[in-house]
């Protein structure tokens, strides 16, 4: 069965099976340990920082002129997420002082993420970005950075602010190929082999540009149907063949590609503009 699942929801995407983080836990921690075992003390309200009481520097919060604010209960050193990554995340997101809109708790494993995009609101690929592998705290987004005077269908009214308690679990290593296709596998398998020439590919996907700007512009789910093609003998774009290379049935990855092995100069019509970088977020059916 070809399952679907909202993630910030703007965008619907296949699942493998996910889980959430636990909020509860969140709320209740009165310390928090970094990889290095640092222990750092909240107050005793847990997610009421000092700074939210009396505006003195906590390294456990960071606050932005624009109103974004993160909140840590676990804050870990070492790099901090970088634009294009690709991050598996437990999360709930909701309405500020309301229930939970969208959440991986349900799926059972954490979920995949990549910033540049236009996967994620602006507010929440902001705040990813002052993260680390192993951070939980919330992330709270006002409503000109999540979904302004629209809101979003009947989950999220318009001019709401929301509120999003994440667990940043991993941030995926790329493999880099010859030619600079990077594939971020997020779902590997055991089993299986790489394709041949002339094997039969079939996959779904959700297609991407990339920068300011970003959005799918294609996917396999609207069609009702997983996309084929025959390993290095289709007219698909090189990029696509080229991440094809190192996959095997069950797996699943982002292929960032180069705009030179995409649409290239020409860009694709008025889908992907001239010289644009594209990302495919590709889960492999079979390789016959």
């Amino acid at each position: 069965m070809r399952k679907l699942f909202l993630i910030i929801p703007i965008l619907a995407f296949a699942a493998c099976e996910l889980s959430g983080v636990d909020t509860e836990e969140l709320a209740n921690n009165d310390s928090i340990k970094s990889n290095q075992g640092n222990e750092q003390i909240l107050d005793e309200n847990g997610m009421k920082l000092a700074d939210s009481i009396n505006g003195k520097p906590n390294e456990m919060v960071f606050n932005r002129e624009d109103g974004l604010r993160i909140e840590w209960t676990k804050k870990n050193t070492g790099p901090l997420i970088q634009l294009n990554d690709v991050v598996m995340i437990n999360y709930d997101a909701r309405v500020a002082a309301g229930e939970p809109y969208d959440s991986n708790k349900e799926l059972g494993e954490p979920v995949p993420v990549k910033t540049n995009i236009g996967m994620l609101i602006p507010g929440w690929e902001q705040g990813l970005l002052f993260m680390h592998e192993g951070d939980k705290g919330r992330i709270m987004i006002p409503n000109a950075l999540a979904y302004g005077e629209d809101g979003y269908l009947d989950k999220v009214p318009p001019q709401a602010d929301i509120i999003v308690d994440i667990e940043i679990v991993d941030v995926i290593e790329p493999i880099i190929l010859e030619e600079g296709v990077k594939v971020y596998k997020w779902k590997t398998a055991d089993a299986g082999k790489v394709p041949v020439k002339n094997q039969e590919i079939t996959f779904d996907y959700f297609a991407f540009t990339t920068g300011e700007g970003g959005h799918m512009y294609d996917n396999s789910y609207q069609n009702g149907v997983p996309f084929t093609f025959k390993f290095q003998n289709a007219g698909v774009i090189d990029g696509l063949h080229q991440g094809m290379s190192v996959m095997k049935a069950g797996e699943n990855a982002f292929f960032e590609i180069p705009y030179k092995l995409a649409y290239g100069k020409k860009g694709l019509l008025d889908l992907v503009p001239s010289n644009t970088d594209i990302v495919y977020d590709v889960r492999i059916i079979s390789i016959e």
